[in-house]
């Protein structure tokens, strides 16, 4: 059963830290409206791994924003910062790796522009592509009207925080859904999202993705056989990323996932950017 740990921001948030044999932690960011258990079936292929998971204001175990932060406006960096205060309780100063999930992989992008002192590898998994922060419809509140103590979201305020962010060299891995899972939309779903046809949106995703790896210089990596969720659909395929990160920042080298390792959790690549060195 996950223990969680209540620490104060000046609202209660409820994070999962796990000690391990490795020096650099593994801090996960969640997906839009989602608990930190979507990382459990990842964090079975990490055994010996320091992680930390935690939930969002609103969200899962912890507590809602108190009521005179509720109408304010919290843009990615705003989220970034958050994590960083809780980072900062937890006593967590050594550099660490960032793995997000959705919006989580976009927050994870601000956390290591904002502090890149702290960040030593990024892990995107299927993050929210630019062009769908801009022009999709997003919910006023991250958990919805069901949860107004959550997060009210600027996501025009963070299209502009990302645009034109710049990144230092820094190990990383973007790992994306299959070629053609927009397809499986149903006609309610892809309602939703018009006028775009599905084909669009999965061609728009697939770039997003490509465009997202070129941003931070990192490996691209297809999870063949997975939707969005790709932490419940292939997480061996997430923790194969997130330990050739690790590998690549602990020998300060470039970051490579051998041929059958990657086919034999399910991904494929024939695209990178030129493969990131630890910082010197």
């Amino acid at each position: 059963m996950r223990r969680f740990d209540k620490v104060d921001l000046g609202y209660e948030v409820a994070v999962s830290p796990v000690s391990g044999d490795s020096l650099v932690p593994i801090v996960f960011i969640n997906a839009l409206d989602t608990s930190q258990d979507q990382w459990d079936d990842v964090l079975t292929h990490l055994p010996g791994q320091p992680t930390i998971t935690y939930d969002r204001p609103g969200i899962g175990a912890s507590g809602p924003l108190p009521s005179h932060l509720r109408d304010q406006p919290r843009t990615l960096g705003d989220l970034a910062d958050e994590l960083r205060v809780l980072l900062d309780k937890l006593g967590i100063d050594t550099p660490h790796l960032v793995v997000g999930h959705s919006i989580g992989g976009l927050i994870a992008l601000k956390y290591s522009e904002r502090y890149a002192d702290n960040t030593a590898g990024i892990v995107l998994v299927d993050a929210t592509t630019l062009d769908h922060l801009g022009a999709s419809t997003w919910p006023e509140h991250e958990g919805g009207e069901d949860k107004p103590g959550s997060s009210r979201l600027d996501p025009i305020g963070s299209f502009a925080e990302i645009q034109d962010a710049v990144w230092p060299p820094t190990p990383a891995v973007v790992v994306g859904s299959a070629v053609g899972r927009w397809l499986r939309l149903t006609p309610d779903e892809a309602e939703e999202y018009g006028p775009r046809t599905p084909e669009e949106l999965d061609e728009q995703w697939q770039q997003g993705q490509q465009l997202l790896a070129e941003k931070i210089d990192a490996l691209l990596v297809v999870a063949d056989h997975a939707g969005h969720d790709i932490p419940t659909d292939q997480p061996e395929l997430i923790a194969v990323g997130i330990l050739a990160v690790i590998r690549a920042i602990d020998d300060r080298s470039l970051v490579t996932i051998p041929a059958a390792q990657l086919r034999s959790a399910g991904g494929s690549t024939d695209r990178r950017s030129g493969g990131p060195r630890s910082p010197s």
